[in-house]
């Protein structure tokens, strides 16, 4: 029987693996002033990992509807002494076609280990090694922005959510989607939570390990389509083979919506679930 992972979001991307240090370069923006991009500059506290003999982690940042994504070879970095490294930052424009960013926002940054020693199961995908026995080894924290410029996230202080991971995945029978391409990802937002029902264009957003789509909808058209009237249900299908390794239960995973004018106190919202099922949509309410 085939079984599908659903994972609720609008549009997905494509993304050549590519080891750096430095943000991807927006060429549609590189002549803009500094002063209209917001600066993430992400803190990676290596004691909690060092044990684990990482060699490149790839950082995904969400911002006012927005992602991107950079790959740090820290192999040097954890041979040291150093406790933490500052990473280049993502550079995110402050205003697109949906919204602005607002003090108060929700944004978050998760880091993923892609590549250690002494692995016994290996995935090989351009020339990157990454266990398939056992969860990915990550982290994310979720913030809110407390200026328009700037913010400073940290990941891997703590375990937390890579030990409910593991919790998780070590308590299910069935560890990654059998005989399945996809996994499925629906996003929940009740029509009348915040603002919705007046908004125009919002952007739902879907990430999972690694991976990520963007839908950008029309709330009212949305729901002339839909037989429920009080709730936007937005889904999202994703290949189940990442370019970091299969999608497993227990991975963690994020739903979030940006629109002008959401609400009084910020205008991107977000809420982390982990995936725990491979035959129906994996759910996540965000709007609340």
């Amino acid at each position: 029987m085939k079984f599908s992972l659903l994972i609720i979001i609008l549009s997905s991307s494509f993304f050549t693996f590519t080891t750096t240090s430095l943000a991807v370069s927006d060429k549609n923006n590189e002549n803009n002033n500094n002063n209209d991009k917001f600066k993430l500059t992400t803190e990676i506290d290596l004691n909690n990992i060092r044990q684990q003999n990482p060699q490149i982690i790839k950082l995904v940042a969400f911002v006012n509807g927005e992602i991107q994504t950079k790959t740090i070879d820290i192999k040097n970095d954890v041979k040291s002494s150093k406790i933490s490294i500052k990473t280049p930052p993502f550079e995110f424009n402050k205003t697109n076609d949906v919204s602005k960013i607002h003090v108060g926002d929700e944004y978050f940054v998760c880091g993923y280990v892609l590549k250690k020693e002494n692995n016994s199961t290996q995935i090989k995908s351009n020339n990157v090694n990454f266990s398939s026995n056992q969860p990915m080894l990550y982290d994310c924290n979720e913030g809110v922005i407390a200026s328009n410029d700037k913010g400073s996230p940290k990941i891997f202080s703590t375990l937390t959510k890579f030990e409910e991971t593991s919790s998780v995945y070590q308590a299910s029978s069935i560890k990654s989607s059998p005989d399945s391409k996809d996994v499925q990802i629906t996003i929940l937002n009740p029509v009348g939570a915040k603002n919705i029902k007046n908004l125009n264009d919002m952007k739902f957003t879907a990430m999972v390990k690694g991976e990520y789509q963007i839908k950008k909808i029309n709330v009212k058209e949305e729901l002339k389509k839909s037989k429920d009237k009080s709730m936007l249900n937005i889904p999202f299908t994703f290949n189940s083979n990442t370019e970091i390794g299969p999608i497993q239960i227990g991975d963690f995973f994020f739903g979030c919506l940006t629109a002008e004018g959401y609400s009084s106190i910020e205008n991107s919202e977000c809420e982390p679930r982990v995936i725990k099922h491979f035959d129906k949509s994996n759910k996540v309410p965000v709007a609340h």
